[in-house]
Parts: C-alpha cells; structure tokens; sequence
C-alpha cells in the first residue's frame, strides 16, 4: 500500500488525512494561526484605511505561507498528495506544494468541497483514493 495523505484546508484549520499500509485512514486536525479576514478600517481617511488593509493583506498572506510549511511538513514520504477544501486557501496551499520539487508531482487530486466531518472526510478519502471500504 502508498503512503496517501489528503489535506482539507481553509484559512482557519485544516485537517490531515493519511492511509497508510494497512488501509488505516487517520484524521489529524491542524489549527491555523492565520487571521481573518476583514474588509475596510474604522479610520475615516480612506488613504489610511487602504494602507492598514494592505499591512493586514501582507500579513495574512504571510501567516498563509507558514500555516502551508506546517501543512507541507506532515507529508512524509508521500506517495500520492490530495488537496481539497471550500475556498481559495487550497490554492494557495497547492502554490507552495508545488514549489517543492519532489512533492509537486506527488499531487494527483485538487478539488473544491465544502465543510465536512470526520467521518465525511474518511470517506472521502476512501472514495478519492479508491481504497476499500474502511
């Protein structure tokens, strides 16, 4: 059996799913550090609002980056890479993926989902895969 690893994700926690030899699947939730994100400022002057929205931008996508290392360091010695989850996260998380050269060809599913529970998520995973029924 493949070392088969599946991450939903979105900005606020993501959820590692592995099988592994034994037809085990696991479900490892990851908390994100990553802030939410708002829109506009309490400051009447636009210029100073647009500025604050930018620094709030830059960190998020800062904060992004690092929750997708942690992400990326559970992956080991992948076999195949699936990567899922509602919103644009799962993109940016396949972004880094793919700039580590001996993981981005491990990725073999990226689809859009929505919300789902642990027991949604190893089913998933058992029909993505194309494991047997656990």
């Amino acid at each position: 059996m493949k070392n088969l690893y599946a991450i939903w994700v979105d900005h606020a926690h993501a959820y590692l799913v592995k099988a592994d030899v034994n037809d085990v699947v696991s479900v490892t939730p990851i908390g994100s550090d990553v802030e939410p994100h708002h829109h506009g400022g309490i400051n009447t002057n636009e210029h100073v609002t647009i500025a604050n929205q930018n620094k709030h931008d830059e960190r998020r996508h800062n904060q992004m980056h690092e929750f997708c290392k942690v992400l990326i360091s559970h992956l080991v010695n992948p076999d195949e890479i699936a990567i899922f989850g509602p919103g644009t996260a799962k993109n940016e998380l396949r972004n880094e993926l793919e700039k580590v050269s001996h993981l981005a060809s491990k990725l073999s599913q990226f689809e859009t989902t929505d919300k789902m529970t642990e027991n949604q998520l190893k089913a998933y995973v058992v029909k993505l895969f194309g494991l047997p029924r656990i």
